[in-house]
C-alpha cells in the first residue's frame, strides 16, 4: 500500500517549513503551535456537535474537559471518555476539537474530552490519575452527561491511548469496568524497538526521536520501564481489559506497537477488532481536512457506535 497522496503532500509541506526538531523547539512554542494546527488540519469539523465546557474532579484538583453532544444523541448514549494525544507534554481540549467533534458525530456518542496534566510539569502518574478519576467521576454522572452507565467507554489517541489502556485494565478491576477501549495507534513502552520503528524513524510526522524525547519528559528520573503502567505489552494477564475497538495507521513507527497488543488482547481471550489504515500516518485523528484521514475517523466512529448499542 502507498502513502495516500494528499497526506504526502501535507508531509512535504511539513518538512519544507518545520523548524527545530521537537526535543530542541521550546515547550511553549511547541505547544501553541500544536494547538494551533488544529484548525489547519481540519477547517470545518461537524457544526452539528454540540460542545459544552466542565470541570472534573481528580485527587484535591481539578481539570478541564469538554462534552461533545451529537445531534444524533437519543436519550441516554453512549459515552467515550477520551484522552488526547501530543506526547503526554503537549494537547490539549483545542488540539483534538475539531476530530473529537467528527469522532462524535459518526458514533452518535457523546464524547468526554479530558484536559489531563502534561508533563514535564507534571510527570507520570499525573496524566495517569487524571484519566482514571476522569473515567469513574463520568460512570458516576452518567444521568448529568446523559449517558448509560452501562455504555461508557474509554478510549485516546497515541499518548492518549497509552492512558486509556492502562486506566481501562484498573477501572476494570473496580465497579467502573468500561464497556468499551478505542485505541487509535497507542505507544505501549519505551523500549520498544520494532520493525515500524525503524522504518519510520523520520519522514512521516512522528519521528522515533520524537517518541524517544517524550518519554524522557513524561518518566521520572529512575522509572522502571517495565512496570506495566508504564508498557502495557508487558501486562501479565489482560483477561479483565474490556473488549477493544484498535485503530493503527500504516506509515507509523508505533503501528507495530498496535499489532501487538491486539494480538496480546486476542490471546487473553478478549474481543478486539483491528482498524488497519494502511495508508495514513500518525495523527490521522488531527488530519480531519484530508479526504482518507476522514473517512478513517468515520470508520473509527462507525465501529464505536456498533460497539456500543
Amino acid at each position: 500500500m502507498e502513502l495516500d497522496p494528499q497526506v504526502a503532500g501535507s508531509l512535504r509541506e511539513r518538512a519544507s517549513s518545520s523548524g527545530a526538531p521537537q526535543r530542541h523547539t521550546p515547550l511553549d512554542t511547541a505547544r501553541l503551535a500544536y494547538d494551533e494546527a488544529a484548525s489547519a488540519m481540519d477547517p470545518t469539523p461537524p457544526s452539528s456537535v454540540q460542545a459544552l465546557e466542565l470541570s472534573v474532579p481528580s485527587g484535591d484538583d481539578v481539570v478541564r474537559a469538554r462534552l461533545y453532544v451529537p445531534a444524533r444523541a437519543e436519550g441516554p448514549s453512549g459515552l467515550v471518555v477520551w484522552f488526547h494525544g501530543g506526547g503526554w507534554v503537549q494537547g490539549s481540549l483545542e488540539s483534538h476539537d475539531p476530530g473529537l467533534r467528527r469522532l462524535s458525530a459518526s458514533s452518535a456518542a457523546r464524547v468526554l474530552a479530558v484536559d489531563y496534566r502534561l508533563a514535564p510539569e507534571h510527570r507520570f502518574p499525573a496524566g495517569l490519575d487524571d484519566a482514571v478519576a476522569a473515567f469513574c467521576w463520568a460512570v458516576a454522572h452518567a444521568d448529568q452527561l446523559g449517558a448509560d452507565p452501562e455504555r461508557i467507554a474509554i478510549g485516546g489517541d497515541s499518548a492518549g491511548a497509552t492512558l486509556a489502556t492502562v486506566a481501562a485494565l484498573e477501572c476494570a478491576r473496580r465497579a467502573e469496568r468500561p464497556c468499551l477501549q478505542v485505541l487509535c495507534y497507542p505507544s505501549l513502552g519505551p523500549e520498544l524497538m520494532t520493525e515500524s520503528h525503524h522504518d519510520f524513524a523520520e519522514g512521516f510526522g512522528l519521528t522515533a526521536d520524537d517518541m524517544a524525547y517524550f518519554y524522557e519528559q513524561y518518566l521520572p528520573a529512575g522509572q522502571n520501564h517495565a512496570d506495566p503502567r508504564v508498557s502495557p505489552l508487558l501486562t501479565p494477564d489482560l483477561h479483565e481489559a474490556p473488549a477493544a475497538v484498535v485503530a493503527i495507521a500504516g506509515f507509523d513507527v508505533l503501528r507495530d506497537e498496535g499489532l501487538a497488543y491486539v494480538g496480546l488482547l486476542e490471546s487473553s481471550g478478549v474481543d478486539v477488532e483491528l482498524l488497519d489504515e494502511p495508508s495514513l500516518v500518525h495523527g490521522f485523528l488531527r488530519q480531519g481536512g484530508m479526504d482518507a484521514p476522514r473517512r478513517a475517523i468515520e470508520r473509527l466512529g462507525e465501529r464505536t457506535a456498533e460497539k456500543l448499542r
